[in-house]
């Protein structure tokens, strides 16, 4: 399965998603002490954003998710602003508190792609200018 998001720079973005296993049919069932990571970034380098389920980002972007379900919402919020604009790789997966062998195994569950578009309208805390025109 694979997924597309589109988001604005600083500007907050819900995208739901349910995961399934490679099959594309069995449902991935998360545990309450699972761990959601949702990782954007080009090639094999650190991420640009790095999001996860136990902590919330101080732009207010999260990866949250509920118990027994297959069910995960990513919040990309206003952490976006290192970041520039263009597509991404995006991945998400689950840090299985389950297994044994390894132990937190890390399961790829998606990966897809991350645009990150300019806003018309500006970002926070950037100064708009405003062109006039006369006519005579």
């Amino acid at each position: 399965m694979s997924f597309h998001i589109h988001a604005w720079k600083n500007r907050t973005r819900d995208f739901d998603v349910q995961l399934y296993e490679s099959d594309g049919t069995t449902e991935v069932i998360l545990a309450a002490d699972d761990v959601v990571r949702f990782k954007v970034g080009r090639g094999s380098g650190t991420p640009s954003l790095d999001l996860n389920s136990f902590e919330i980002e101080s732009g207010g972007s999260k990866v949250t998710f509920t118990p027994g379900t297959n069910d995960v919402c990513v919040r990309i919020g206003n952490d976006t602003s290192g970041i520039t604009p263009g597509n991404y790789d995006a991945e998400i997966s689950v840090v299985d508190n389950s297994e044994t062998a390894p132990a937190d195994a890390i399961k790829h569950v998606e990966y897809g792609v991350f645009s990150l578009h300019k806003t018309q309208g500006g970002e926070v805390g950037e100064e708009t200018s405003s062109s006039s025109s006369s006519s005579s």
